[in-house]
């Protein structure tokens, strides 16, 4: 069975929403391609960093690090997947305008695949015209779009999470642990604390090497 997940993000995709699931999708033992549309393997994209401040009415944002591309959006074949990620930031305004990447997200929702969306990654999913009547939750700026494509906004704290069916939505990096909880819960991954012999053992991957001196 393919232990393949895919992330979709572009130029100033939010920094965490990025390289938290990454990282950690990665630590258990999944092997995690991060796509872009017009972007190949070696390239990269700029994440960019958010913040609340309560002196203003939205987040502040600043240029972040560059997150690596290892494959190619326009070669790959989704049923190849298991799961797709859809972080937030600004890059999903863009991203939802390329053809290739509705079609992608539209193999993962009408496959019933394991989704993970947070903050405006809900924008990419509206754009495939596919989810109405469903419960949602992200950024407060997307709670407009998804009531006008027929859908439930559920307005959370930065913390909340709502699943509705294979779709499991964050609101903001602030929840990134509740939101890969839920996640992961839809993978079928359980780790138990402590492990059972003394530490958690990620299955190789891609580019893994691990080396014991004890």
């Amino acid at each position: 069975m393919s232990s393949k997940i895919l992330l979709i993000t572009g130029d100033f995709g939010e920094d965490y929403e990025v390289i938290v699931p990454f990282m950690l999708l990665k630590a258990i033992g999944y092997e995690v391609h991060v796509a872009c549309p017009k972007k190949r393997e070696g390239d990269t994209v700029a994440s960019s960093i958010h913040d609340i401040n309560k002196n203003y009415q939205t987040v502040t944002e600043w240029e972040g690090h560059r997150i690596n591309i290892n494959v190619a959006l326009d070669h790959l074949n989704p049923a190849d997947y298991i799961a797709l990620v859809l972080p937030g930031g600004r890059s999903c305004e863009y991203l939802r305008t390329y053809p290739i990447v509705r079609e992608v997200t539209a193999h993962f929702i009408t496959e019933n695949k394991p989704i993970a969306s947070i903050c405006r990654g809900v924008q990419i999913l509206l754009s495939t015209g596919l989810l109405k009547g469903k419960t949602m939750t992200g950024n407060f700026v997307c709670e407009t779009e998804v009531q006008m494509a027929g859908n439930t906004y559920e307005k959370l704290n930065y913390e909340g999470v709502v699943v509705d069916g294979n779709i499991v939505y964050g609101v903001e990096w602030h929840g990134l642990w509740a939101w890969m909880q839920a996640f992961m819960e839809k993978l079928g991954v359980s780790i138990e604390l402590p492990p059972k012999d003394g530490r958690v053992k990620p299955i190789p991957g891609e580019g893994y090497t691990y080396k014991s001196l004890g």
